[in-house]
C-alpha cells in the first residue's frame, strides 16, 4: 500500500496533522522533541495496534484527551484507526468495522528500522523470532491461524502447569497432542520460509558487509528429529518442576554466526547495525519479490549511519519499491542521496508538534 494522505489527531505533542500527495520518500526533519518520530510512530499505530516506543497508550495519547486517532489512504485503500485510553480499538477498512488488527496488518506490511537498536542481535531471542514471525505472517497464509491455536493451546497447558503442583502426564495430554500438532506445522512452514528467506539475506548481506562471513541459522525450539509431543512426554517432570513449557516452537531461535564465533560477541556496534539493515531489507526484498510492498519507518537515519551506509540503504529501498518515510536532526545528506539517486521525495519540517510541507 502506498499512502497518499495521512491524517494524525491527538498523538503526543502532534497538532492536528494532514499531510497529501506523500512520496515514494518521506523526510521529516526538526530539533529533538520537535514530534518527528512521533509521526513514525502514529503510522506503526495504526499498521500493527501498537506504538514501537510504549505499551501503554495513555503514554501516546494526548494529555486530557479521550483517544488517538490515525487515518490513511493510497490509491484503492481507506484505512482508519481510533485508540482508546483502555488500549482498545477501532479499526475501518474502506468505511467498514473490520475486527482485526491482523486484516489491517495484512493491508499495510510495515518494517520499522531504527539505526540506534541492536536488541535483534544483543537481546534474547524474542525480537529474532518477531522477525521471522513478521516474514510468516506476509508470505504463509496459514501461519496465522496455526500459531493461534498454538498459543492457545500452549496459554491452557502452562496455566495447568502454574496452578497444579504435581499434575499427571495423562492430564496434560490433551494439550501435549494440540501443542505437538500445531508445532510441528509452525515449524514445517518457519523452516520452508527460512531456507526461501536465507537467499535474499545471503545477497543483502553481501551488499552491506562484503567482508565479513556470517551464517544464518534457525533453531527449532525442539528436538525435530523425534518430534514434539516426544519432548513434552519425555520431559514432563522438568516442565511440572519448572511450571512452564520448555520445549516448543515457542522457543525458537535464529543464530548469527561468524566464522571466529557468535556475531553479538564478534561483530562492532557498526556492523551489527548493518547485520540488522540486511536482515530486514531481506525480508522486504521476499515481500518484493511476491508482489508486496513494504511501508518503511526509518528512525533518525544520519545519527549512527556513515554516509556510504545511509546511501546504500536508501538505494537498496528504493529498489525494493518500498514508501520510505524517514527523519532526521540533518535532512541536508539525506536531500544529497536521494537527489543523486534520481529518487521523488517531499521534506517535511517538524517544529513543535506542527508539520510544514516543504516547498523545493
Amino acid at each position: 500500500m502506498h499512502i497518499t494522505r495521512l491524517n494524525i489527531e491527538r498523538v503526543r505533542n502532534l497538532k492536528t496533522v494532514a499531510l497529501q500527495e506523500l512520496q515514494p520518500f518521506n523526510v521529516f526533519y526538526g530539533p529533538n522533541g520537535s514530534g518527528k518520530t512521533s509521526i513514525l510512530e502514529a503510522i506503526h499505530l495504526l499498521a500493527t495496534g501498537r506504538s514501537f516506543r510504549t505499551h501503554i497508550p495513555k503514554n501516546y495519547i494526548q494529555n486530557e484527551t479521550a483517544n488517538a486517532i490515525v487515518f490513511a489512504q493510497s490509491a484503492t485503500e481507506k484505512i482508519g484507526m481510533q485508540k482508546l485510553l483502555s488500549g482498545e480499538q477501532l479499526i475501518k477498512v474502506n468505511g467498514d468495522h473490520i475486527a482485526t488488527q491482523g486484516q489491517l496488518a495484512k493491508l499495510l506490511p510495515l518494517q520499522h528500522i531504527d539505526p540506534q537498536s541492536t536488541d535483534i542481535i544483543d537481546h534474547g531471542a524474542k525480537p529474532r523470532r518477531q522477525l521471522i514471525d513478521w516474514l510468516m505472517f506476509h508470505v504463509e497464509p496459514e501461519f496465522y491461524h496455526a500459531w493461534q491455536y498454538y498459543s492457545r493451546a500452549l496459554k491452557q497447558r502452562n496455566s495447568l502447569l502454574k496452578s497444579r503442583r504435581n499434575i499427571s502426564l495423562n492430564e496434560l495430554e490433551p494439550w501435549n497432542k494440540m501443542l505437538g500438532e500445531y508445532g510441528e506445522m509452525l515449524h514445517s512452514q518457519r523452516s520452508g520460509i527460512f531456507e526461501q528467506w536465507k537467499v535474499y539475506f545471503e545477497q543483502d548481506l553481501k551488499h552491506l558487509l562484503p567482508d565479513v562471513e556470517l551464517q544464518l541459522e534457525y533453531s527449532p525450539g525442539f528436538h525435530t528429529e523425534l518430534g514434539l509431543l516426544n519432548d513434552l512426554t519425555v520431559h514432563h517432570q522438568k516442565d511440572v518442576d519448572r511450571r512452564y513449557t520448555e520445549y516448543g516452537p515457542h522457543r525458537a531461535d535464529l543464530r548469527l554466526k561468524t566464522t571466529l564465533g557468535d556475531a553479538d560477541v564478534v561483530l562492532s556496534r557498526g556492523q551489527k547495525k548493518l547485520l540488522i539493515m540486511a536482515l530486514k531489507l531481506s525480508q522486504i526484498a521476499m515481500l518484493h519479490a511476491c508482489n508486496k510492498e513494504t511501508v518503511v519507518l526509518l528512525d533518525d537515519v544520519t545519527a549512527e549511519l556513515d554516509l556510504t551506509a545511509q546511501r546504500r540503504l536508501i538505494e537498496r529501498l528504493s529498489q525494493l519499491g518500498s514508501q520510505v518515510f524517514i527523519t532526521t536532526l540533518e535532512h541536508e545528506s539525506v536531500k544529497k542521496h536521494l537527489h543523486d539517486l534520481s529518487i521523488s521525495y517531499q521534506l517535511f519540517n517538524v517544529e513543535n508538534g506542527q508539520v510544514q510541507v516543504v516547498v523545493q
